[in-house]
């Protein structure tokens, strides 16, 4: 089951918030639980009634049932109450519960704000925090959601923990236009370009640094103030706000990642049955586990080196204390796995790393893990409107591509102190500024299961394009 909860303030308007989120999810062929937690002593029985005289006379646990209808109540008698985990396993399966309260427990969160109540917000010091519903704007660096607008916070919720995808998407969608009579050329400059820098660490706190995720969006070769995400989760609800809102807005966007969107020849077919990178995509989606403090990436690395021959193809155990069951802690140690080392792409491009390493210097293994899923709920999320180059042709409003941030000389890295933010204002700048001829040359590749970095032997073409800004 996927958990989300609703946090807050008292009087903050969580309840009527759930019970709305509840009705439109509902709405959608989900199905829903809640945990409401209360501070204060709450019976939801009647003295005089036959059940509440039972527990009055000591049974420990009492079941009421009816035609409609059951319930079991537990008598605490001063045993400490139990964890959010206890009692989530009391719960038959559904497909979501939302969680009312529980602010300390690790599972993502919405906080509820209504500024007449006068409190300051949480988020500031709670990483699980992924966006604020509000009804007026607030200093936030998270995701802002108005508090009416039930179907797109139940958008977000669904996101997160990848539901969208099996929900309806004409219902509570965020907004799209509709499609051109024309498809636009795949060679038709973007309006606007995102370049994404992720991570696949944990929450990197309020205050912006290095190896992090960063966001800049630029258009015609003019760039934004680049943007601070402290986790994976506050990331992944920007992008899919912003991606929306250029959509809306009727303008063609590319959001480049420096992430692998592919592995080395051979490695899907024996986790999905298929060679198709996008169904990996989903794979990864279905088993990565991922809170702003904890995921499960080496242990899911572990799994599937096991379904390997030999010894690999992953490495690179992070967590210094822990052995993981089949995942080597050096490189060399691993054997006959039967996979390639790189993909061609990787070969082709100056230093890039292995996606097999998960951890040490210059790793890239873990964040491609803990990327994969977020892509895959984008695709799922937009739909029909988003498509992955060179996978798929790069002709519709939004398009997704994977690039490599050391295509152009680091005495390019101007714009910013911190290396990560520099980087993604340069790469953002320059794709931006590209012209239609340029854009030809650039996406003229053979699709590959491999994927492909959008640029790779172009550098003097998007120098070009810097040098007439």
């Amino acid at each position: 089951m996927k958990i989300f909860g609703i946090t807050g303030f008292k009087n903050a308007g969580k309840t009527t918030l759930m019970e709305r989120l509840v009705q439109e999810i509902v709405a959608r062929g989900l199905t829903v639980s809640t945990v409401k937690h209360a501070h204060h002593d709450a019976d939801i029985d009647h003295p005089g009634k036959d059940s509440h005289r039972h527990r009055a006379a000591g049974a420990s646990q009492v079941i009421l049932s009816t035609p409609t209808r059951w319930a079991l109540m537990t008598e605490l008698r001063g045993a400490a109450e139990p964890s959010l985990a206890t009692l989530l396993t009391q719960l038959a399966a559904v497909d979501l519960v939302l969680v009312e309260g529980y602010k300390r427990d690790p599972h993502p969160k919405i906080e509820v704000h209504r500024s007449a109540a006068g409190h300051a917000l949480i988020a500031p010091d709670d990483p699980t925090i992924v966006a604020i519903a509000c009804d007026t704007p607030v200093r936030t660096d998270r995701l802002q959601l108005p508090l009416d607008d039930t179907a797109a916070i139940a958008d977000l919720i669904l996101s997160q923990t990848g539901l969208l995808q099996t929900a309806p998407l004409q219902t509570g969608d965020l907004p799209r236009p509709q499609p051109a009579t024309v498809p636009p050329s795949p060679a038709q400059p973007f309006d606007t370009v995102i370049a994404v820098d992720w991570s696949g660490g944990n929450d990197k706190g309020p205050t912006p640094k290095p190896d992090a995720i960063w966001t800049c969006i630029a258009r015609a070769g003019v760039a934004e103030t680049p943007a601070y995400h402290r986790n994976r989760q506050v990331a992944e609800g920007w992008l899919t706000a912003t991606l929306a809102t250029e959509q809306a807005a009727g303008r063609r966007t590319l959001a480049v990642f420096d992430l692998c969107f592919g592995y080395p020849s051979g490695f899907g077919t024996v986790l999905t049955g298929s060679d198709d990178p996008l169904a990996l995509w989903d794979w990864f989606a279905a088993r990565v586990t991922d809170t702003p403090t904890a995921n499960n990436r080496f242990a899911l690395a572990g799994q599937i080196n096991a379904r390997f021959p030999g010894i690999g193809p992953f490495w690179g155990n992070g967590r210094p204390h822990h052995d993981v069951d089949h995942l080597p802690r050096k490189g060399l140690d691993r054997t006959a796995h039967g996979l390639p080392e790189h993909r061609a792409t990787d070969m082709a491009a100056k230093g890039a790393f292995s996606p097999w390493q998960l951890s040490g210097a210059g790793a890239v293994g873990s964040q491609v893990i803990m990327g994969l899923p977020m892509l895959s709920r984008l695709r799922h999320h937009f739909g029909a409107a988003l498509s992955v180059w060179p996978f798929q042709p790069a002709d519709t409003p939004l398009v997704l591509a994977e690039t490599y941030f050391s295509l152009l000389p680091k005495a390019w890295l101007t714009d910013h102190p911190i290396r990560d933010a520099a980087q993604v204002s340069l790469y953002a700048r320059a794709l931006s500024a590209l012209t239609q001829d340029q854009w030809t040359e650039l996406l003229a590749i053979a699709p590959s299961s491999e994927g492909w970095v959008l640029g790779l032997g172009h550098t003097a073409t998007l120098t070009d394009a810097l040098a007439r800004r």
